[in-house]
């Protein structure tokens, strides 16, 4: 599957894609962020271990900060790891979901 089929597949599809190390990276990026907000589900979130956090921890994370801290996706799909392994997926996601909102 090609890096443009990316934008086809769920959050938890994509992140599947990833390594352990590769979402652990994510992971910390989205609970730390997390921990800044008094929202209780991004509270709950930021509880993750990120040496532990699955495909399917990293899509509620994405879904959540989708709908309520699009800054913070904006901020977890330009990290490294996201842009590296994710290309396509990351740069969909920063217009789509982050930009709009500006």
């Amino acid at each position: 599957m090609s890096n443009d089929d990316l934008t086809n597949l769920s959050p938890a599809e994509v992140y599947a894609r990833l390594s352990p190390e590769q979402r652990a990276a994510l992971a910390q990026q989205f609970a730390q962020g997390f921990q800044q907000s008094d929202h209780p589900t991004a509270q709950q979130l930021a509880q993750v271990d990120p040496k532990d956090a699955t495909p399917e921890h990293l899509a509620k994370m994405h879904e959540h900060a989708r709908e309520h801290h699009p800054a913070l996706l904006g901020v977890v799909m330009d990290h490294p790891v996201a842009t590296a392994a994710l290309g396509i997926f990351a740069a969909y996601e920063i217009e789509k979901h982050v930009r709009k909102n500006r």
